[in-house]
């Protein structure tokens, strides 16, 4: 899914939206759920996007222009080929410790050369809330929002296991258009940054999960549609 689709995909629910009689938003609260695509991801050296992906939304509505609201997202990818041009760019490491030397170890620093054939999975779960931000226009309801919570991040080398969970935020946007009086479809963006801390290469043992080469915070773009189910009416 190329930006410019993704730009007309939300002009036109917008238009269409606003096209429609303004109309009067009383739900007590809404879930969400449908697919998520996530650009940019750094947890394997050869492979940027995770095309497989969920997310899930809830939010309790205080009015008509605020909400409070919690984002559940999964992105994976299976079967990742190695890159075989970074093969042994880091010396060997003198240890049986591999997983406190993730951080600085390419995939092929791992699969070869006893592991010729291994494959490189990877996932990130990331669960954040924080207020959101409506501007009701007619049946579409364009939103901001800006959250904050906790990403996890997994990268596994055939039997090498790396995980970490690190702060994140997560602001984003996008629009609802009502389908029907409980339910509408949802296009959204977000920009996430995952904090990684800093490696301390003189004390391996303290780092024994997956940790960013150089201290680099990771920087995602997720894009979600979605279907929204209304939940009653605010008293």
């Amino acid at each position: 899914m190329t930006r410019c689709g993704v730009l007309a995909c939300m002009l036109a629910v917008c238009t269409l939206g606003l096209a429609q009689p303004v109309v009067a938003q009383n739900n007590a609260g809404e879930l969400s759920v449908g697919y998520s695509f996530l650009a940019n991801d750094d947890l394997a050296v050869n492979q940027k996007n995770l095309p497989l992906g969920f997310f899930f939304d809830s939010a309790f509505e205080l009015n008509d222009w605020i909400s409070i609201a919690g984002d559940l997202t999964g992105h994976f990818k299976r079967g990742i080929e190695p890159s075989a041009s970074l093969d042994r760019v880091v010396p060997p490491i003198q240890t049986q410790d591999f997983q406190a030397f993730s951080f600085n170890r390419p995939e092929t620093g791992f699969c070869s050369p006893r592991l010729q054939d291994c494959k490189v999975h990877i996932q990130t779960i990331s669960a954040v809330g924080g207020p959101r931000f409506h501007v009701p226009a007619g049946r579409a309801r364009p939103f901001v929002h800006i959250m904050a919570g906790a990403t996890r991040s997994l990268r596994k080398i055939e039997f090498f296991g790396h995980t970490s969970t690190n702060l994140t935020i997560q602001p984003g946007g996008g629009i609802s258009v009502d389908v029907t009086d409980f339910t509408a479809i949802r296009i959204q963006g977000d920009y996430r940054r995952v904090f990684f801390p800093e490696p301390d290469q003189t004390k391996p043992g303290d780092f024994p999960s997956l940790v960013s080469k150089d201290g680099a915070d990771y920087q995602d773009f997720t894009i979600s549609v979605g279907v929204v189910f209304k939940l009653g009416e605010r008293p």
